[in-house]
């Protein structure tokens, strides 16, 4: 029997509505085959090109169209999506600026519009579109699952995750489950993703993009076994078809090389795919701090330094638009240079029979990981990774001026019992498991947090975690770290030098006004005698010392996700191959940043010249 096909544009509009895009397709070439020409019949054909994923055959039709009746906004909205479906966002904004001032508030011009926004490197706008989209269409999962890729790109990591929410449904189409899933493993919710790809993968067996993602959850939780086997059942044929998949392909293949010792095979492979950049700005500057460290690794300093100069540059750029606050030095930086008002430490009423936690701090790239993981393997002990506790109080504290630190004098034992509940109230839920141990909470900036710690807690202990201060500079300097802070004020080595100096300085101007028993501790020292230094560590915090915890490097390997950029290095026997890494770098540590350091090295007894 012949097929009947609508025979009025209306009637195949309506098709598309149902999803049924060939259908749709199959009428507009009759109708126009009847009466060529026209613009209903246009719209339709373009419309059911662009639904089966054929925007380069639909834009022709809709840069005729435009050119044609250049007064009609769905027109240039069109042509605007169908540019961002060909994966040039940057030119969809000015068709889509076109077609919102000449009226068009439709949900699809908004969605577009975000799109292009994101990609010219602009997040807020992109945001303010997205959630217009989302007022006309709130259940739109499309919608929702860019939102949450804004809001990553915004370093709103929380909101991101909240933005996935529910978006599990095994009736969305796959490609968007897949897209989903890929945001969780950058946001580090390893186990969510990990649990997203294998229900992929249990529908598509050999779908590359899952399985590129499922063998990078394995790499990150250092399961390198099994990653490489995840790894070898992708069909290099069906991601070949696709340049991002290919592209993703070799990133896991430069991750793979690395962690195997390869760096040539790395950089090789990370320059192919930064010939052609990933459109997401993100992951773009988190490819030229890998091909950086390739490159040290290779001694090639100047392309070393060449590639992290361009990650601190696109990394600056997207932190700008995002967080314009942070140039006025809100939050962190607003503490440092402040000075601690005279407080009562400890309080009358700590009575809820908890046990304070041991504080590990120290300026980033201390060795504050490889401390923790040693004291995490302690019986008597239990770590949770960084976590933003002290943080989440300081920001209550913030919220009703005169805020942190010029608060800590007018805290009363209501608000200190109240703070220490929500502060234990966190342990639990990360920890459940605790017991009887007495926390490590481990986050390297809490040297400026000391003096909130030494509030709450009467009992509290701190560990101070030194190394050279040059290797230390060098090492934040060639880190992506997330915390937007960090992309300010570690974008060169000058200014993270000026950072390492008002960070100690503020340390030291309240160390002996906060009266917390600090152990100080040197990397090197660590590095060069694990267990004498583990011995004397111990013995400060007064619990017994055992030889099984020489082997705490391996049981780190069972913790899983360690989420820290030293996570492959943790696992990994104690060595010396960081210590005196600077002096290769010397040419460019020659003049302020050395001038800054200097002081600080004498200090701590290291040597510069």
């Amino acid at each position: 029997m012949a097929e009947v096909l609508p025979t009025h544009a209306g009637a195949a509009f309506d098709a598309l509505g149902r999803g049924d895009a060939a259908l749709a397709e199959r009428a507009a070439r009759a109708g126009l085959a009847r009466t060529p020409g026209d613009v209903a019949w246009r719209v339709v054909l373009a419309l059911a090109l662009s639904a089966q994923r054929r925007p380069a055959e639909a834009m022709p039709i809709f840069e005729a169209l435009v050119a044609a009746e250049p007064g009609v906004p769905e027109h240039w909205t069109n042509l605007g999506n169908c540019l961002c479906e060909l994966e040039r966002e940057t030119d969809a904004l000015a068709p889509l600026q076109r077609a919102f001032q000449m009226g068009d508030r439709s949900a699809a011009m908004f969605f577009a519009l975000a799109r292009a926004e994101l990609a010219h490197g602009r997040p807020l706008p992109a945001l303010t579109c997205i959630d217009r989209a989302l007022a006309e269409v709130p259940l739109d999962p499309e919608f929702r699952v860019f939102r949450a890729r804004i809001l990553f790109a915004m370093d709103e990591t929380d909101a991101a995750a909240e933005a996935l929410a529910g978006l599990r449904d095994p009736a969305l189409p796959l490609a968007l489950r897949v897209e989903a899933a890929e945001i969780q493993l950058n946001l580090a919710q390893y186990d969510a993703a990990e649990a997203a790809f294998d229900a992929i993968l249990r529908e598509d067996p050999g779908h590359p993009s899952a399985l590129i993602g499922l063998a990078t959850c394995h790499e990150r939780a250092n399961r390198l076994e099994a990653a490489a086997e995840v790894r070898s059942r992708i069909d290099p044929t069906r991601a070949a078809g696709d340049p991002d998949v290919a592209s993703a392909l070799d990133q896991l293949d430069a991750r793979l090389a690395d962690r195997a010792g390869d760096p040539a095979t790395t950089r090789r492979l990370l320059e192919r795919v930064l010939a052609h950049p990933p459109k997401d700005p993100a992951l773009r500057t988190n490819l030229r701090f890998e091909l950086g460290k390739a490159c040290t690794a290779l001694k090639d300093l100047p392309a070393a330094h060449e590639a992290f100069r361009m990650g601190h540059t696109e990394r600056l750029a997207m932190v700008t638009a995002a967080h314009p606050a942070l140039f006025r030095e809100d939050g962190l930086l607003a503490v440092l240079d402040k000075p601690v008002p005279p407080f009562a430490r400890g309080y009358e009423g700590a009575d809820d029979g908890r046990r304070a936690p041991i504080f590990v701090v120290g300026f980033p790239r201390s060795g504050t990981t490889l401390l923790e993981q040693l004291l995490d393997a302690h019986p008597g002990l239990a770590s949770f990774d960084e976590q933003p506790f002290l943080q989440r109080l300081v920001t209550r504290m913030n919220a009703t001026p005169p805020g942190y630190p010029a608060a800590l004098p007018s805290l009363d034992a209501a608000t200190r019992r109240d703070f220490r509940a929500r502060y234990f109230a966190d342990v639990d839920r990360i920890r459940p498991d605790l017991g009887d141990r007495r926390p490590v909470d481990k986050n390297p900036l809490y040297l400026v947090r000391l003096p909130l710690a030494a509030a709450l807690f009467p009992d509290a202990r701190a560990i101070l975690a030194l190394r050279h201060p040059c290797d230390v500079v060098l090492s934040c300097w060639m880190q992506n770290f997330r915390a937007p802070a960090f992309a300010v004020t570690f974008e060169t080595l000058a200014s993270t030098a000026r950072m390492y100096d008002r960070v100690f300085r503020t340390y030291f101007a309240f160390r002996d006004a906060i009266g917390i028993p600090t152990h100080e501790l040197r990397y090197e020292d660590l590095v060069a005698d694990v267990e004498g230094e583990g011995r004397r560590l111990f013995d400060v915090l007064g619990l017994p010392w055992d030889d099984a915890l020489l082997g705490f490097t391996e049981r780190a390997k069972s913790r899983g996700v360690i989420s820290t950029p030293s996570y492959t290095q943790v696992v990994q026997p104690v060595n010396r191959r960081a210590v005196g890494r600077w002096q290769a770098w010397r040419p460019w540590f020659e003049g302020e940043v050395l001038d800054v350091l200097r002081p600080w090295a004498e200090r701590f007894g290291y040597a510069i010249d």
